[in-house]
């Protein structure tokens, strides 16, 4: 599955569209506090962090030094705390 559009939200929440329409709200905050590679942790600030954009279908910063593969943001890896538990409130209801 690959990313055809991402568009900035704020602070570091990015929304992004698949070919197949799906669309997800994204938080990368998360990943990069964790992050100890400094070429990662550099994309807390948010000038760099804005600096992104769509190539070959994945989500890429700085001609590919730090990308994230449309894969683990379609899985939901990296979806908004907030959604991602509304979404499984959502799913254990539809299997009740």
């Amino acid at each position: 599955m690959w990313l055809k559009l991402a568009e900035y939200i704020k602070e570091y929440k990015i929304k992004v569209v698949f070919e197949d329409g799906t669309e997800r709200v994204i938080n990368i905050k998360p990943f990069l506090n964790k992050s100890t590679n400094p070429l990662i942790k550099q994309y807390l600030d948010l000038n760099l962090f804005r600096k992104f954009h769509v190539e070959y279908g994945a989500l890429c910063w700085e001609g590919n030094v730090f990308d994230i593969s449309p894969e683990a943001i379609y899985r939901g890896d990296f979806d908004d705390v907030k959604t991602k538990k509304l979404k499984r409130k959502s799913q254990d209801k539809e299997i009740v």
